[in-house]
C-alpha cells in the first residue's frame, strides 16, 4: 500500500525517546493488520465500501497496536468497534452515519472519523457520554484535526519524551 498520509507514522515504525518523561525503557513499536483485515473491517463497519485512504494507512500500519492511540482493553478492531456501538446504545446516544472507533479513553469518551465526508484525510471527532454530568448529557467535538495531523501532533509529544494522551 502506497502511505501518503500518515508518511510520519511509517517514518517512526518504533520510538524509543530520550528525553523527557517518558525518557528510559521505553520503546514504542507499531503493530500492523493485513490488507485483508482492513477489507474485512470495511465491509462490517462501511457496508463494504473502502474506509478513507488516511484510515486505511493507519491500520495498515498500526491496527493491531498504536503507540498514539489507545485502543482500551479490547484485543481486536473488531472488538472495539462493537464495544463502543454497545455503549452508544446503552447511553441512548446515536450516531447516524457510517463512523470508525480510532481511540477509546474512559468508558464513556471515545475519538473516530466518519466514513462518509468524502474526503481521504477525515476530521476526528470526540465523543462524550458522561452520565455523572446529566443523564442526557453527551457532547461531540470536532476536534479541528485531520486524522493524520491528529496523529501526526501526537507522535511529536512522544518523540520529545511527552506522554501523547
Amino acid at each position: 500500500m502506497e502511505i501518503k498520509y500518515q508518511t510520519v507514522l511509517n517514518n517512526y515504525p518504533v520510538i524509543k525517546p530520550t528525553i523527557g518523561e517518558m525518557a528510559g525503557n521505553y520503546s514504542f513499536v507499531l503493530k500492523p493488520l493485513t490488507i485483508d483485515e482492513i477489507v474485512n473491517l470495511e465491509v462490517t463497519y462501511n457496508n463494504g465500501n473502502q474506509f478513507p485512504a488516511s484510515l486505511r494507512e493507519l491500520l495498515f500500519l498500526a491496527g493491531q497496536d498504536c503507540y498514539v492511540l489507545d485502543y482500551g482493553l479490547n484485543d481486536t478492531q473488531e472488538e472495539m468497534q462493537d464495544d463502543t456501538r454497545d455503549r452508544l446504545v446503552r447511553y441512548n446516544f446515536s450516531i447516524t452515519c457510517p463512523f470508525f472507533v480510532i481511540d477509546v479513553h474512559r468508558s464513556e469518551a471515545f475519538l473516530f472519523v466518519y466514513l462518509d465526508e468524502g474526503v481521504s484525510d477525515p476530521m476526528v471527532y470526540q465523543a462524550d457520554l458522561d452520565i455523572n454530568l446529566d443523564p442526557s448529557y453527551s457532547r461531540l467535538t470536532n476536534l479541528e484535526a485531520s486524522l493524520s495531523s491528529f496523529v501526526n501532533a501526537r507522535i511529536s509529544y512522544l518523540q520529545r519524551g511527552i506522554n501523547p494522551f
